[in-house]
Formats: structure tokens, C-alpha cells, sequence
């Protein structure tokens, strides 16, 4: 049996059909981060004991949940960094994000942190950037 090709009632609109103009997609211009960010203040606060245990610090833990200062992919100022013991098993940098308590107990482990950061650095940019980060947490507690 011969097959013969199908027969269009109604002709093709153009002569490629399948040919598409791309859809120009405009870029969105990243978002400069503004933050405070020092790496000799965290280095400070890495020297200082854990809030939590007293054990010797070897990180710098950022405020997590609280006062929109951090989350979807943004990690807040540097000045809102405490110190805590971190590595393997229950350290106390795991406890922060999985304890309750010790979430609600980080604006006192904060301002501790800060007051002891000003007084190591008696002038200067950190020094101005601790000064808003201690007037930030202690508004945000309505303890002014």
C-alpha cells in the first residue's frame, strides 16, 4: 500500500513556524550591602569566652531571628555578633539556633558583647558602628 502525504486545507502562516524571537529578560542590578563588616571585630569577638558557657570562644555568632536583621540569605551586621564555641556535637553555636531560650537570651549576650567591644575599641569606625548597634538592640527592647 503507497502512502501518500496528508494534504493542509489551510496553508502554514509562515514559512518557519518554529522560529521564536527570545523574550529579553531585563537583569536586576544587585543590592550593595550596607552593613557594618570588620574583620578585626570579629576576630575580637572570637577571643572573647562563650556567652553561653564560658568556655573559650572560636566563633562569631550573628543574631538570628529577631528584629529583621538577618534571613533570607542575608546575614546581619557584623556588629550584632556574639562569641560562642562551635565544632562537632552539641556545641553551644547549635544550641542558639535550636534552644528557644538561648534565641531569646541573644539581645543580653549582644549588648555584653558590644559594651565589651567599646571598650577595646575606645575610638574609630568600629567604636561608632558598636555605639548604633548597642542604641539598635536597647530600642528594639524598649530599654532606652
Amino acid at each position: 500500500m503507497k502512502r501518500s502525504p496528508i494534504q493542509r486545507k489551510t496553508p502554514l502562516r509562515s514559512a518557519s513556524p518554529a522560529k521564536r524571537k527570545p523574550v529579553k529578560r531585563t537583569r536586576q542590578k544587585g543590592v550593595s550591602d550596607v552593613r557594618f563588616r570588620s574583620e578585626a571585630y570579629l576576630r575580637f569577638v572570637r577571643s572573647l569566652p562563650c556567652c553561653v558557657c564560658g568556655a573559650p570562644a572560636n566563633a562569631a555568632h550573628h543574631l538570628i531571628g529577631m528584629y529583621q536583621a538577618s534571613g533570607m540569605g542575608l546575614k546581619a551586621a557584623d556588629s550584632l555578633a556574639m562569641p560562642v564555641c562551635d565544632g562537632p556535637g552539641d556545641t553551644c553555636h547549635r544550641r542558639i539556633h535550636s534552644e528557644a531560650h538561648l534565641r531569646w537570651q541573644q539581645p543580653i549576650f549582644l549588648i555584653d558583647t558590644i559594651n565589651t567591644g567599646l571598650d577595646a575599641f575606645p575610638e574609630g569606625s568600629i567604636h561608632d558602628a558598636l555605639i548604633e548597634a548597642r542604641d539598635f538592640v536597647l530600642s528594639k527592647e524598649g530599654k532606652e
